[in-house]
């Protein structure tokens, strides 16, 4: 059983994803913020898991939340350059994003982890073609390389004890979203 500090670096990327989802969104990023929500939620269950004591019974639900949620929102950083909605009409892309992935989780569960490594290092190529009018421009491909070399090279590193690579690979996240949200934000900021 996996002691409760474990829920500590979870929180840290519900705490990021809550604040960079709602500034994201109030600038009309629609497919970040969903992103921001996907990783949030992900982690959201993981406090609860081991900050309830409940790290048995909700292993399953927390590990499928992560990869399902994990591949959407690397599906949805990829969409916002890809595919980007005006404004904050994303929602037929969000269905899409979520159903792709739902259909990947539950059907080619194999795929998984290289296709969110794959979105990810597209992301950050199309981050370096199309940067858009934010600035610093470099933070998104920063974000995206830190998030493709945390889960090649952090996540359950046979060279780090488990509870350290655990922290590091949640705080690493945290820090790659915080950038993430930064870097796509513009230089003319909408207030609400």
């Amino acid at each position: 059983m996996m002691p409760a500090h474990y829920a500590l670096s979870d929180a840290a990327i519900v705490l990021v994803s809550l604040f960079a989802g709602q500034a994201l969104w109030r600038n009309m990023k629609a497919l970040p913020a969903f992103a921001m929500a996907c990783f949030g939620v992900a982690a959201c269950i993981g406090v609860v898991r081991f900050g309830g004591g409940l790290q048995d019974a909700l292993a399953a639900l927390h590990s499928g939340a992560s990869q399902y949620l994990g591949l959407a929102g690397a599906f949805a950083i990829l969409a916002h350059y890809l595919l980007p909605p005006k404004g904050r009409n994303g929602i037929a892309i969000i269905f899409i994003i979520l159903s792709v992935a739902l259909a990947i989780f539950w059907f080619a569960k194999p795929f998984l982890g290289p296709l969110f490594l794959l979105a990810l290092a597209v992301a950050f190529a199309a981050s370096i073609v199309r940067p858009g009018p934010s600035r610093p421009s470099w933070l998104v491909p920063v974000a995206c390389a830190v998030m493709l070399a945390n889960t090649l090279f952090i996540r359950r590193a046979a060279w780090l004890d488990e509870a350290v690579s655990w922290h590091a690979y949640h705080l690493i996240i945290a820090l790659a979203l915080a950038a993430l949200a930064k870097g796509l934000m513009t230089t003319k900021q909408r207030v609400s």
